[in-house]
């Protein structure tokens, strides 16, 4: 390459509005893993608070914990998918999905009609 060649990088992520869900995806992120990390220290374990015994009490912050690290796993795929360049298509068949969908939930990784067919199955 000579002295005088200029390389231009082109970001991808960003088309399509792609900027703003990586705002959006990093700072639900941000949430997610504070709420990991401050519901579930020892500390804030306090049996009986709610009403319930010290065995209920564990079944729902392993209930709650679990939807937390779901979501988080939910959101680095769609990240992964927008650095990748494949953000907003469907995971399934590939074609764009909804931008309402996707301005519900910018971590949405399936077409309605996929997401549809999947329901059935289970």
């Amino acid at each position: 390459m000579g002295a005088n060649q200029t390389i231009v990088v082109f970001d991808s992520s960003v088309d399509r509005g792609g900027g703003a869900d990586w705002y959006r995806l990093h700072a639900e992120r941000e949430n997610v893993c504070d709420a990991l990390l401050k519901e579930f220290r020892p500390s804030v374990d306090k049996p009986g608070a709610l009403g319930l015994s010290p065995e209920e009490t564990r079944r729902a912050q392993t209930w709650h914990e679990g939807l937390l690290q779901a979501r988080l796993r939910k959101i680095d795929d769609a990240l992964d998918r927008l650095m990748g360049g494949s953000y907003g298509d469907c995971s399934k068949c590939g074609r764009w999905i909804e931008d309402t969908k996707l301005d519900l939930d910018p971590a949405v990784a399936f077409c309605v009609a996929c997401w549809k067919g999947m329901q059935n199955i289970h």
